[in-house]
This record gives structure tokens, sequence and C-alpha cells, in this order.
């Protein structure tokens, strides 16, 4: 029995350590499972809102049903309290020189709120639904130029193409493009957009209007 409070004095000792650590919205409790019946026997922060000598939990229990050898740590297992409660928990078995589990301890982490947060961020960056989930590219730009340049490159990108040695159907095909992006609401891209291409304005157009 001395030799098992040693061992408990230990696991004390890094409970403080682990509670100094999360601190808020931590709990962590060490429990002596010999006495089931009020097994708990350290107890620092609140989050199950338990106090010394209350019992081990039904998760315990069920894993203290098997072979000694048998029991293995529970670590990261999320469970719903009946106070409303989303708790993350790992815990640790404590054992006897012999191998024999005659204890725990327990972190208990409320994510309660973390958990409501998670939720109202995944609702903000949902997608409207009417864009089918759809996520687009976008340039916040300073000036119209930085708008046109990456309109253009990406679709340059997009087909593949070099736009200095253009096949008249390669040429008809990007400067589509171009207009369903509506690059030709954008003063004076006509003429920039023949340059790029080394034609003439008239050239451009014809471009748009050819069935």
């Amino acid at each position: 029995m001395k030799q098992n409070q040693l061992i408990f004095d230990s696991y004390i000792r890094m409970a403080d350590a682990i509670y100094s650590v999360f601190n808020v919205n931590c709990e962590v409790v060490i429990h002596d499972v010999t006495k089931v019946e009020s097994s708990l026997i350290y107890l620092k922060g609140d989050v199950t809102g338990r106090a010394v000598g209350a019992p081990t939990t039904e998760v315990i229990l069920k894993e203290l049903k098997k072979k000694h050898e048998d029991i293995k740590d529970l670590n990261g297992i999320i469970t719903n309290t009946t106070r409303g409660k989303i708790i993350k928990t790992s815990i640790v078995f404590i054992r006897d020189l012999d191998g024999k589990v005659i204890g725990f301890l327990g972190i208990n982490l409320d994510i309660t709120e973390i958990n409501r947060l998670q939720q109202v961020i995944e609702e903000m960056i949902r997608p409207d639904t009417s864009y089918d989930g759809q996520h687009f590219d976008e340039t916040y730009a300073t000036h119209i130029d930085e708008v046109f340049d990456n309109i253009t490159k990406s679709t340059i990108v997009e087909l593949g193409i070099d736009v200095e040695n253009l096949q008249r159907k390669d040429r008809i095909t990007f400067v589509r493009r171009l207009e369903s992006k509506g690059i030709f609401l954008i003063q004076g891209s006509a003429d920039r957009i023949a340059d790029l291409l080394g034609v003439s304005k008239q050239t451009i157009y014809n471009s748009l209007e050819e069935k």
C-alpha cells in the first residue's frame, strides 16, 4: 500500500504540471480504482462538476473488466455530458510494480465553446449554395492594370498557349476566353490585347465576331 501511495504521489505532481499548462477549461483527475465507489482522490480544475470522493466512470468500469495486460490508455476520446458539455479526454492508467492497474490519470478538456466556434467558422466560410460550392481565384488589385495582367496571364496558363506563335484558331479561342472573363469592359483592352498578340485591333474584333 505504501508503494502504491508513492506511485500516486508521483502522478499527483504530474497532474499539477499538466494543469499549470492548460489551466482554463481543463480538469486533471486521479482515481484509485481499488475503490470504484469513491475512486476520485485528486482533482485540479472543474470541468465535470465532481469533487474528491466521486465514483469512477462507466468507461473505466468497462475497461476494468478486461485483463490487466489488455487495458490500454485512452487518448483523445470525445464525450458528451449530461450537463451539455463536449469534453476531450485522455486517460493514462496507473499500474503497480506488478503491472496491475490501480488507478488512472485523466485529462478533461472542455471543448464546448471551441466546437461552437468551429461551427460558426464553418458556416461563415461555406460558399453560397447558389454558386454550387464553387471557389474563385480573385485578385484584389490596387490598379486596373493588375487586373488586366492577371486575366491575360491566367488565361494563357489555362489554355497552355504561346501568344507569340498563335494559330488563327488558338487566337480566336484566346480572345473569346478573355471576353468571357469581362476583360473588354476595361478601357483600352482591345489595343493592349492586339499589342500582346502582335495583330491589329480590328483582328481582335474579328476574332470576337467570327462564327
